[in-house]
C-alpha cells in the first residue's frame, strides 16, 4: 500500500506491506525516516537529533551537522566535502556529505507500487535514481546513476542510514570482515588516519560490536578492506529478538563504512549522539578528492550508467 500526504508542510510518502512500513520526505534529499517493522513496531532509524526534534529544508552546501543528522540518506558524489579537478581542467567542488541530501527530488509511481525517485547534478549533468519496492520482509533498492557530461565523472556514493540503537544492541558483519582501515576517531589512543584495527576490539581492550551505554563516549568512523564475497551487516535488537540487515553485492560495492557512535561526536557539543550506520559504499574514504589520488574512485565515463542493488531485511527471531 502507497499513500502520500502531509504532515508539518512537509509532504510524505509510506509504502508499507504486512511486514514493513517505510516513509519518505521527497523535498528534503528523499530521505527515509521510518523503517518499521509491524510486527514490534520498532523504527530502526535514527529521529532528529537537532533541538527542534524535527526536519527543515536544507541549502546547497550546507552543514550536514546543522541540520536533522538522522534517518536514511544518500551521499553522492562524495561524503567529506572537497575540491576536484576534473580531467577537462575545471575545479569543482562538492559540500559536506555530498549533494543530494540538501536537495529535493523527484519521483513517480508506477502500477505496481514501485516507487522511482531522481535528483539531478548540480555544478555537473548527472541524474542520481531509485527505484524502491517491497517484497515481504526486504525493502528493494535498485540504484541508477547516469553522467550526462562529456568527459568522466569520478564519484563516491555511500549509503548513509543512521540507526536508532539501546544499550545491549549487538552489530554482526559478514565473516569475512576481521579488520578495518580506520578513518576518524574521537579517541586519538585508539589510532591514526589510515591505521589498520581489528573488528570489533578496536582499542584492543573493548568490544565494538556489544553496544554499550551513551556514556561511553567514543566514535569511531572506518572501513572495511576490499570485499570479495557477498556482504551483509546487521544490527540486532535484543529487546524484542529482532534485526535489521543490510544486503549488497561486493562485486558492484566493494567497501562497508561503519560510523560508531557512543556519544563520542559532535566534538563540540553536549548534546552527544547514540547511533551507529552501516554504510555500503564504492571506495574506503569519505573524500572523493581522496579516493581520486589514491585511483580508488568509481568513474563514470561520457554517457555512461551505472547500476547496483542493496536490500534491507527485516529478521525477527520469535
Amino acid at each position: 500500500m502507497l499513500k502520500i500526504y502531509e504532515e508539518n508542510n512537509l509532504e510524505h510518502i509510506s509504502l508499507e506491506n504486512d511486514f514493513i512500513k517505510v516513509v519518505f520526505l521527497p523535498q528534503i534529499g528523499g530521505k527515509m525516516i521510518k523503517f518499521i517493522n509491524k510486527k514490534t513496531g520498532t523504527n530502526f532509524l535514527l529521529p532528529p537529533q537537532n533541538n527542534g526534534k524535527g526536519y527543515k529544508k536544507a541549502y546547497h552546501g550546507a552543514p550536514f551537522q546543522n541540520y536533522d543528522v538522522s534517518g536514511f540518506d544518500e551521499c553522492f558524489p562524495t561524503v567529506e566535502a572537497c575540491t576536484i579537478q576534473s580531467k577537462l581542467g575545471s575545479n569543482i567542488s562538492f559540500p559536506d556529505h555530498g549533494q543530494l541530501w540538501s536537495k529535493p527530488w523527484h519521483y513517480k509511481i508506477t502500477d505496481d507500487e514501485t516507487l522511482i525517485r531522481t535528483a539531478k547534478g548540480i555544478n555537473w549533468d548527472y541524474s542520481f535514481s531509485k527505484k524502491v519496492h517491497l517484497e515481504e520482509n526486504r525493502f528493494v533498492i535498485d540504484y541508477l546513476v547516469e553522467n550526462n557530461e562529456e568527459e568522466p565523472l569520478p564519484y563516491i556514493w555511500a549509503a548513509h542510514p543512521l540507526l536508532n540503537i539501546e544499550e545491549g544492541d549487538e552489530i554482526y558483519l559478514t565473516d569475512e570482515i576481521q579488520k578495518m582501515i580506520l578513518y576518524w576517531t574521537s579517541d586519538p589512543a585508539i589510532g591514526k588516519k589510515g591505521d589498520v584495527i581489528e573488528w570489533p576490539l578496536m582499542d584492543s581492550v573493548n568490544d565494538y560490536s556489544k553496544i554499550p551505554s551513551k556514556n561511553f563516549g567514543k566514535a569511531i568512523k572506518c572501513f572495511s578492506q576490499k570485499l570479495k564475497e557477498p556482504v551483509w551487516a546487521t544490527l540486532h535488537k535484543t529487546k524484542y529478538r529482532e534485526s535489521f540487515l543490510i544486503s549488497f553485492d561486493s562485486n558492484l560495492i566493494s567497501f562497508l563504512g561503519l560510523w560508531i557512535c557512543y556519544g563520542g561526536w559532535p566534538e563540540n557539543s553536549s548534546n552527544k549522539h547514540f547511533t551507529i550506520a552501516l554504510e555500503p559504499i564504492n571506495a574506503c574514504c569519505d573524500s572523493l578528492a581522496m579516493a581520486i589520488d589514491n585511483n580508488a574512485s568509481g568513474i563514470l565515463q561520457p554517457h555512461q550508467k551505472n547500476e547496483w542493488r542493496m536490500e534491507f531485511i527485516i529478521v525477527n527471531e520469535s
